[in-house]
């Protein structure tokens, strides 16, 4: 085996799942308080790509500035629609807010092709992060692992807000018990939208970051959704740790097994999440929801 192929398979499964990370954060959280399976999720991850385009080509801004306002303007868009769409049937069964957002999903990618068009758009990294170094013998591209320790420090810092600010405590109240954390005066309908929004601001941020790597169209969430759903499964729904330790296992396998068995990759992912659900349905540290 050559070891020099693996070791690059393994980084770019390394950088994958940081992305990765970011969107499986956002199901996590979206579905640990309000337990709403949020398939509108990769839509917005597109959506926050098309943003830092256009906040570049209509105001002049640079990369890193177009960065930070686009989750700024993908949030706002999410908070009407959780407002609108979700919040009105939160206490009906779980199936109709999954379908209310598979719908919102569509209409969202249309409302991105209406806009924007239906081809493939290319963004060029920032300048000082063009180039390439050289790692296990490839040269590897700079902004790539810039991009992955920016995705790991974002995520990161969602962990500790929500491990050691008081809203991380009443997250983490709702998502134990939410009649209680109501009982004790938490506002739960106004939390889980903004929390909702922020979730979809994470989205956008992935979606922003990877704009210089992977190529911008309308249905770039679509992938990264169906990933973020089994990192989720993987590490237990609601369980943010465990989503972390699922988002790296779907992007390695999926990477490694990638580069040596292409046409059954993501058959042996689907087949690792089957077997995670059979002897672990609470994720991988047992502390998830099995429905």
């Amino acid at each position: 085996m050559d070891l020099n192929f693996f070791l690059s398979s393994a980084l770019n499964g390394v950088v994958y799942g940081a992305f990765l990370l970011l969107t499986s954060l956002g199901l996590s959280l979206v579905f640990g308080l309000g337990r709403v399976v949020n398939f509108a999720h990769g839509a917005l991850y597109a959506l926050g790509g098309y943003a830092v385009i256009a906040i570049i080509n209509q105001t002049g801004a640079g990369y890193w500035t177009a960065l930070l306002l686009a989750p700024l303007a993908v949030v706002p868009i999410a908070i009407a629609i959780e407002r609108a769409t979700i919040h009105p049937i939160r206490n009906r069964s779980d199936v109709y807010t999954l379908l209310v957002t598979f719908g919102m999903s569509f209409m969202l990618i249309g409302a991105i092709e209406y806009v924007w068009g239906t081809g493939t758009t290319l963004l060029k990294p920032p300048a000082p992060f063009e180039g390439t170094v050289e790692i296990f013998g490839n040269q590897y591209p700079l902004y790539r692992l810039l991009a992955a320790g920016v995705s790991l420090a974002v995520s990161g810092g969602v962990f500790a807000f929500i491990q050691w600010t008081p809203i991380g405590l009443r997250i983490r109240a709702i998502t134990d018990d939410p009649g209680m954390a109501e009982a004790i005066g938490v506002n739960t309908k106004w939390l889980l939208t903004l929390v909702f929004g922020a979730a979809a601001g994470l989205a956008a941020f992935a979606g922003a970051l990877g704009a210089p790597i992977f190529a911008v169209h309308p249905e770039m969430g679509m992938g990264i959704l169906l990933d973020s759903f089994l990192a989720v499964i993987l590490g237990g729904l609601g369980n943010l740790p465990g989503s972390a330790v699922g988002a790296m296992v779907v992007a390695l396998t999926k990477s490694i097994g990638g580069g040596y068995i292409a046409d059954w990759s993501v058959a042996v992912l689907f087949a690792v999440v089957a077997i995670a659900l059979i002897f672990r349905p609470t994720g991988v540290f047992g502390r998830g929801r099995v429905a």
